[in-house]
């Protein structure tokens, strides 16, 4: 089943990554008039926040404005979130994103994780205090973000039809194959004779493919479900045996399996909650940009940064 904390990123992303501290300039105490001595000159808050906002000002506007339409609309509504929340939140996004990086770099567990950190020199509670500052995870912004949610959570239904489709997705029997994928049936027939006649199937996808997201991996594809179109034209292949050509609007493959994947022995009433969980946050994803849209069409805003 997909992590649920890596679907909340793109939330994030779509709210603004920039800090609302970091548009204003307001790290320094504003009874601060300097903010840095070089070589006795003093550079102040004023140029500080000239230049801030020369780089980034237009850019990190919309995002406050975006940011104050949220908590405008909530306060409407009547949704509020706690700081419990907000903790809650950043600490989710962190694990998430440590997850991932642990992925991509082949690490098995924290004693990995932190192995490679002092490496490095650096500890894991900087490491993850690197991660919110590289992500900007502060509090205005993840209030923002869960204040969203809140509202287009009141939006969403999930249907009985959406969540026994997921189920099959998530949880289902899969398919684990290699494809290469040809413009012309004769190019795929060419290919195929070749194939049979022992060229190396991998070898060949990343060659000659149209596919080029399946044949940088050396044709393989994505798991998919037996009930499909390509699922059904592998249905009486043993593990290593190669397919007719198969069309379909994408072009004219060919298919080498590679093993099937038994449906998981979970009920559906197990993970009903997980799903409804699960679809809700996709469903708040997708229309979370139409309804910013919305906001901010419907709002009186008067901008007056200069060009």
């Amino acid at each position: 089943m997909k992590n649920i904390a890596i679907l909340f990123v793109a939330v994030l992303v779509t709210l603004g990554m920039t800090s609302r501290n970091l548009i204003l300039g307001s790290d320094v105490k504003s009874d601060s008039k300097v903010v840095a001595v070089v070589n006795g000159e003093e550079i102040s808050h004023d140029m500080l926040a000239n230049v801030l906002i020369n780089l980034y000002g237009r850019e990190g506007l919309e995002r406050i404005i975006r940011r104050t339409l949220v908590k405008q609309e909530a306060e409407k509504r009547n949704f509020t979130v706690t700081g419990e929340e907000i903790k809650e939140r950043i600490e989710l996004h962190i694990n998430g994103q440590i997850q991932n990086q642990m992925k991509k770099g082949g690490l098995k567990d924290e004693q990995d994780l932190n192995r490679e950190l002092e490496k490095a020199d650096v500890t894991l509670e900087q490491y993850r205090k690197n991660i919110a500052k590289m992500f900007k995870l502060t509090s205005g912004q993840v209030e923002a973000e869960l204040l969203a949610e809140k509202i287009i959570k009141e939006t969403v239904t999930v249907t009985d039809e959406e969540l026994h489709e997921v189920f099959e997705e998530q949880l289902g029997e899969k398919i684990l194959a290699r494809q290469i994928v040809f413009r012309t049936i004769r190019d795929a027939e060419k290919n195929l004779q070749r194939i049979k006649s022992g060229a190396d199937f991998e070898a060949l996808a990343k060659k000659e493919s149209i596919d080029r997201n399946s044949a940088s991996r050396g044709g393989k594809m994505r798991p998919f479900s037996p009930k499909g179109i390509m699922g059904k034209a592998v249905a009486n292949l043993n593990n290593g045996e190669i397919s007719d050509i198969i069309n379909s609007d994408n072009g004219y493959h060919i298919i080498k399996l590679e093993k099937r994947i038994p449906r998981s022995n979970k009920k559906f009433s197990e993970v009903k909650d997980d799903l409804v969980k699960l679809i809700t946050v996709q469903k708040v994803q997708s229309r979370l940009n139409p309804w910013l849209l919305n906001l901010a069409e419907s709002a009186e805003i008067t901008r007056n940064l200069p060009d």
